[in-house]
Order: C-alpha cells, then structure tokens, then sequence
C-alpha cells in the first residue's frame, strides 16, 4: 500500500500541472465577454461537481477507488482538450461538466484511497503527515507550471491551455498503476439508498461533525471561488505575464505548508489552525483589497502557508469521524456543501465585480468567507464536544 501512497503523490503532481490555472477568469472572460460569464462557467463546473458528488461517493464505495481515480483522471483530460478547443460559452460549458464531473469523482475518493491505504498498514495516524505531502505535490505542480506558463504567455492564452492537456494525459497513465487497498469495505454495501441513509443519519447524530461540514462548506466554498477570482483582481496591479509569477509564488508557498503540515498539526491542535488562519486571510486580503497597489499580491502571498495546515487540519477531523464503510459517501457530502456555496458565492462575485468593480468582489467575497468563523470558534471553545443545543444555534 506504500505504492498507493507514492503513486497518488506523483497523481496529484500531473492532475494539478496545469499551465492554464492562473489564466482560468481571464481566459474565459476574454471569450465570453464579462466577469460574470466567465464566473459562471467556473460555477457551473462546481454545480456538477454538487450534484454528483455524492452518486460518486457511492460509486467509489461501491466499486473500488482504483476504478474512481481512472474514471475521474479521465474526464479531467477531456475537460482541459475541451478547454482547448473553445472559441464559445458553449464549448467552455461542455468543458465545465466534465470538470465537475472529474472533482465529484476525487472529492471522496482520493482520500479516502490514501486513508485506507494507510489503515492497511496500520499506519492511518499518519494520515495528515502523507495527505500533507500529497498536497504539496499539486502545490508544486501549480506553482512551476504557473511560472513556466508566465513564459509564454505573450503568445496567447489558448497555447497555455492546449499545452496544459499533455500533463492530464500522464495521469490517466498513472492512475491504472493503482491498488485496491484491502481496508476498502465495498463488498458491504449492496444498497444505494440504504447507504446513503446511513451516511447522513452518521452526521445528523454527530454534532461536532455536523459543524465542521457547515464550517468547511462556507470556507471552502467562498474561499476556493475568491482564490479562483483573485487572479483578476492581480491583474489590475500587475500585468498578466506576472499573474502566473504570482500563482507560482502563491504555490510555492502551499507547497511549503503542506509539507510541513503534519508537524505543524501535531503542534497545533485542529481548531486552532483553522481559527488562526481564517483570521489572518480576512485581515490580508481586506488590506489588500482596500489599498489596491503592487503591494497588494505580496499581502496576499503571505497567507499562502496557511493553506496547508489548514486543511490537513479540518480533513482529519473530519476522517477521524468518517465510518469506515461509509467514508468517500461522507466526504462526498461534505464536499457537496462546500460545492453549492463555491457555484452561489462564484456567480455572485462575477456580478458584483461588473457592477461595481473588482475591488469591491474582492471584498464580498473577503466577507462573506469569514462567515465560517464562528463555527470553527464554537469548535475550538467547546474542545471537539459541542452540546447538541450548541450544534442547532450555529445550524
């Protein structure tokens, strides 16, 4: 199960070199027209992601995360070539499903995979010490591809993002050298629905569960959909060959922070983690946004580190209380409200942006992400145990 472990992190490295990444909001709003176009492109791709996410939990536990990792490496391949391809809202939204399509598909198997690998081995306390080191190979992969892509993007978008299909392509390659692993209860589950059922009555009956899905919801949700929409924003200060030195820098950043994030977790306790940086990010990107200067990415740059503690802090928690045979259908759950918030907070930065600037988007969408952080303090004050009349008022 080693080679589990080693495979998926040279998986995440090819899935996540993507030269197109920083240049995603500006590509598609140089061929729809505006910001919320292109916005609701990226949302729709989350909205497929929400709606499937749990059909392909269930697939996952059903027949095999090896299977799943195959399937979702290869819609990721088709959705990059039809990227490519694109001159309309058409050919980017087809684009868009099969990108949904492929995160529904890893959203609850990929660590579940790298989870039950572990366990297969008696090693699953050193789940956040691996899934830390597997997040750092798509932080590295972002970040040298960003810069290599900086380099020819003077040549026109579209050459970034026909030579971002090579690298999905290695990937599928790499995802048949994958094992089952032997931990994986698929031979238990036999109905569907029945199994869905379990999963949620699993959370309903946990409240300490059921604030983190809501915390993580809100945060990645707005968070991942401001990050998607801050390359824009860069791009009013800097020009667009340093949007991709930027993302480089950014990556470089997480990378670092997920490499150490194992020891950094082991010394700061989950909540914690999650409270400190939810603070620092609001406070740097509001600067950043209010000064809107050169300064203003190097502001932002500086929380990068965070990313990765943070969440190899929340997704242990939130493994820890995962069932064995319920666990990619429960991660696909939790990532299902973490989708629907992402596609909402996506469109609604696009239209805020258009109307009143991207200053003020940065800002709404600053805002409304530190919305989570109440549910992370509730957590830290109540020590993992909130009373269950505690769980109701925050819900």
């Amino acid at each position: 199960m080693t080679r589990n472990v080693r495979l998926l992190y040279l998986h995440n490295f090819l899935t996540y070199f993507r030269f197109q990444e920083a240049f995603v909001v500006i590509y598609f709003a140089q061929i729809v027209g505006s910001y919320a176009s292109a916005m609701t492109v990226v949302a729709l791709s989350t909205v497929v992601a929400a709606v499937l996410d749990i059909p392909m939990g269930l697939l996952s536990d059903r027949f095999g995360r090896r299977n799943t990792i195959i399937f979702g490496s290869i819609c990721s391949a088709i959705s990059v070539i039809l990227y490519a391809m694109s001159s309309n809202m058409l050919g980017l939204c087809s684009g868009a499903i099969f990108s949904g399509l492929c995160r529904a598909l890893f959203n609850g198997n990929n660590n579940a995979l790298l989870f039950e690998s572990l366990k297969t081995e008696g090693r699953e306390a050193d789940f956040p010490h691996s899934q830390g080191r597997a997040g750092s190979m798509f932080q590295l992969a972002l970040g040298l591809s960003a810069l290599a892509a900086s380099l020819f993007a003077k040549q026109g978008l579209h050459y970034v993002f026909i030579a971002g299909i090579f690298p999905q392509l290695l990937a599928v390659l790499v995802s048949f050298f994958f094992v089952e692993p032997s931990k994986h209860y698929a031979s238990n589950v036999k109905n569907s629905f029945g199994h869905f059922v379990a999963a949620i009555n699993n959370i309903r009956q946990n409240p300490r569960l059921r604030l983190l899905i809501v915390g993580q919801s809100i945060s990645h949700g707005v968070g991942e959909s401001t990050f998607s929409f801050v390359d824009a924003f860069i791009n009013t200060v800097w020009p667009t060959w340093a949007v991709g030195v930027y993302r480089a820098l950014n990556h470089g950043c997480g990378f670092l922070g997920f490499w150490f994030a194992g020891k950094i977790v082991k010394k700061i306790k989950g909540p914690y983690m999650l409270v400190i940086a939810e603070v620092y990010w609001f406070v740097v990107q509001t600067v950043a946004a209010l000064i809107s200067n050169v300064i203003s990415p190097v502001l932002i740059l500086s929380g990068a580190s965070l990313f990765g503690p943070f969440i190899v802090a929340r997704d242990q928690l939130l493994q820890e209380d995962f069932t064995d045979e319920q666990r990619a259908t429960m991660g696909s759950i939790t990532s299902f409200g973490g989708s629907l918030v992402f596609a909402l907070n996506a469109y609604c930065l696009g239209i805020v942006s258009d109307h009143w600037g991207l200053i003020i988007g940065l800002l709404f969408g600053t805002f409304v992400g530190v919305l989570s952080l109440p549910i992370y303090i509730a957590l830290f004050r109540k020590k993992f145990t909130p009373s269950p009349k505690i769980a109701e008022r925050v819900l």
